[in-house]
């Protein structure tokens, strides 16, 4: 039987996940997505544990997979308030009923032909926030779990060395 020790693991996947926020909240301002902020004061990780494995999941605001992949045209309706509060975020308009107004021409433009999405034109980087700070970062993650992983795998051999030879001492002063 061999015991992991899951903190040593919780701890450096959450090393992890503290090193990719900055990053996540600096590929979203470089894009400009931080008009209220909401998105990413959202970002945060959970760590769950299933059988056999220790899972590391990002969380953020739904919203936040749109600004991923875009929007598909027909699909649902953005909510109007979240667009009202965009609006004056924005500052674009301050009138009540000019920024309710203008927030439902925005509803119908994205609900007619969608937000853009990464391939839709040439030069576009207003998307993938998520996948282009994962992709980058891809070769350091692999780096730090095989690290990680390796420095648990070593003092699971150590602390068998350690078991097997206190058990050897036992027997050993048993026979005497």
């Amino acid at each position: 039987m061999i015991v992991v020790d899951e903190l040593n693991i919780e701890l450096g996947l959450t090393m992890i996940a503290d090193y990719l926020k900055p990053l996540l909240v600096a590929e979203l301002e470089t894009q400009g997505h931080q008009a209220t902020g909401d998105l990413i004061e959202s970002i945060d990780h959970t760590i769950r544990k299933e059988v056999g494995a220790i899972i590391l999941e990002g969380k953020f605001l739904d919203y936040g997979s749109y600004v991923e992949r875009g929007r598909r045209a027909k699909a649902k309706r953005v909510p109007l308030d979240a667009l009202i509060e965009w609006i004056k975020q924005k500052g674009f308009e301050s009138d009540a009923k000019k920024v309710r107004g203008l927030a439902f021409a925005i509803q119908k433009k994205i609900f007619d032909v969608g937000i853009s999405t990464p391939d839709s034109w040439k030069g576009e980087t207003t998307k993938n926030w998520l996948s282009k700070t994962l992709n980058s970062q891809k070769q350091k993650i692999t780096n730090d779990i095989k690290e990680l992983i390796t420095k648990e795998m070593m003092l699971i051999i150590t602390n068998m060395v350690e078991l097997e030879n206190w058990r050897t001492k036992i027997t050993a002063s048993h026979h005497h």
